[in-house]
């Protein structure tokens, strides 16, 4: 369960970067779950997702905003919820990165792995 109830949207979010991304010709329920999802359905789900976030263009972008925003709920540039929680759980509430690109800067290494040939069972 997300640490959070609601994202926090930074007050220098832009929207410029959802108009380019791989996601606007995908099936919207691939990227959150249904409730109760669990295991296998859910891992294969989010795998399917990542799959489109690889190819994106505006991918750094995304999970930047998402990162930034705490955003509780499906995936995002390649990062899934609880990717996210582990990403959020770790950063000291007071440094908690706001400005634009400081999200992708203290997630670089989970957004990397988030779409790597392993996690994508690709390799």
């Amino acid at each position: 369960m997300p640490q959070q109830s609601l994202a926090q949207v930074p007050t220098d979010a832009q929207w410029f970067w959802q108009d380019h991304g791989s996601c606007r010709t995908a099936d919207p329920l691939l990227f959150f779950h249904p409730q109760n999802e669990r295991g296998n359905a859910r891992s294969k789900r989010d795998r399917s997702a990542k799959l489109v976030c690889a190819g994106c263009t505006v991918r750094l972008e995304c999970a930047d905003y998402a990162v930034r925003a705490r955003e509780p709920y499906g995936v995002w540039g390649g990062l899934s919820e609880d990717e996210r929680e582990q990403i959020y759980a770790r950063i000291e509430t007071r440094f908690y990165p706001r400005a634009r690109g400081e999200g992708s800067r203290v997630a670089a290494s989970e957004i990397a792995a988030a779409v790597s040939p392993r996690v994508l069972g690709i390799a």
